[in-house]
Order: structure tokens, then C-alpha cells, then sequence
């Protein structure tokens, strides 16, 4: 009988695997070579971007852009400033910047996993396929925004840290952060379908308790 849950199976393994060998083969080469980073970490170098403010790229530095010491600024869309020794702190923040959404990421594709491995053992149609459909849900909901916003709290810290003059300040990432709509929209309708399976796993229940 072919799996009903194809191709979503074979695609979450995929991306799982995806995700894991290159992760895996880059924590293995920092052990046996030099120059070899995982999400920042054994790479001395830190750039942050400031997307609050808009240059052209190329010419004079606009008034206000100052790189910290130990710093150069970059100019682009956006004035992008970057550290060659930036010190442990600021290569600790630019990891977890790197790392929060990659954790968002994988964790959502293990609960599918999960999920899956659950559906064809028990079922589609039952209370616990439901559950596990529900906190897929709301992992994608709440954990998209909460990643969303200590990101741009660490990625703010880090534009304050290499800038001279920005006037930017950590804080005010919990205010300027990017709504991940498309991540917000996928939990609210994975929760309103699993919030009617579970309602027709009731009334299966009740029906074969009156048969």
C-alpha cells in the first residue's frame, strides 16, 4: 500500500540530512584544521548589517557612519560594518544570530518527522496525531517570532558594537524586527487543522462507542 504520506516523508528526511552533513562535517574539520568555522564559531571575523539605514554604495561616507575601532565599514544598500578580531563576545552574538533560526528550522522539521513516524504507526485519524500536529503548530508560531525578535536584539548589539556613531542600541531590536508572516500564517492554519482532526477524532470515538 503506498504511504499517504508521501512525498512529505521522504522530503522531511531529505532536508534533516541536508541540514546534518554539512553541520557535521564542519564540527569534524574543526578538530583536525585551521580556518574552519560552523555559524561563526573558529571564525574570527564578525560583520553585522545596519537595515535601518539606507546609503549608496561607493562614493563618501555619509554623515553619522562611523565604524568603531578595530572596524571598517562597508558601503552598500545598507552601511555594513565588519571586525577582523572581533573578540569572543561579538563572534559569541554573531553565532547565536546564525544559530536561533537554524534551530527554529530544525526542530520544526524533526516534529515533522515525529509526526509522520506517529501518523504511520497509530494512524492519520487519532487524538495523539492530532497533539503532535498541534505543537508542530505552535512550534512554528511561537518560536518564528521569538527567533525573529532575539535575532534582531543580537543583530542590533552587534551594529552598536562596530559602529561609532549609529546611535543604535540593542533594545531597540524587541521593536524593529521582521514579522515572519509566511512562518506565522503555516502555524495558525496547521493549529486550525489540528484542532478539527481532533474534533473528528471525538466523533469517530463517539460513534464507535454507539455502534
Amino acid at each position: 500500500m503506498r504511504n499517504p504520506l508521501e512525498p512529505m516523508s521522504t522530503t522531511a528526511k531529505a532536508l534533516v540530512a541536508f541540514l546534518a552533513v554539512p553541520l557535521g562535517a564542519g564540527l569534524v574539520g574543526m578538530l583536525f584544521a585551521d580556518n574552519v568555522s560552523v555559524l561563526g564559531i573558529g571564525d574570527a571575523s564578525v560583520c553585522a548589517t545596519d537595515t535601518t539605514t539606507t546609503t549608496g554604495s561607493g562614493g563618501e561616507t555619509p554623515p553619522g557612519l562611523k565604524p568603531a575601532p578595530g572596524a571598517e565599514l562597508i558601503l552598500d544598500a545598507h552601511p555594513r560594518y565588519c571586525a577582523q578580531d572581533a573578540g569572543m563576545v561579538l563572534n559569541m552574538l554573531d553565532t547565536i544570530s546564525r544559530l536561533v533560526p537554524l534551530v527554529v528550522t530544525v526542530t520544526a522539521l524533526l516534529l515533522v518527522l515525529r509526526l509522520i513516524k506517529g501518523a504511520e504507526r497509530e494512524g492519520l485519524y487519532t487524538a495523539r496525531t492530532a497533539g503532535r500536529l498541534r505543537g508542530l503548530g505552535w512550534w512554528l508560531l511561537a518560536g518564528s517570532v521569538l527567533a525573529a525578535i532575539l535575532t534582531s536584539v543580537v543583530d542590533r548589539a552587534l551594529v552598536a558594537s562596530l559602529s561609532a556613531e549609529s546611535g543604535m542600541q540593542a533594545l531597540s531590536g524587541l521593536v524593529l524586527w521582521d514579522v515572519p508572516f509566511m512562518a506565522i500564517i503555516t502555524g495558525l492554519g496547521i493549529l486550525s487543522f489540528a484542532r478539527v482532526m481532533r474534533i473528528g477524532c471525538t466523533m469517530r470515538e463517539d460513534l464507535e462507542g454507539t455502534v
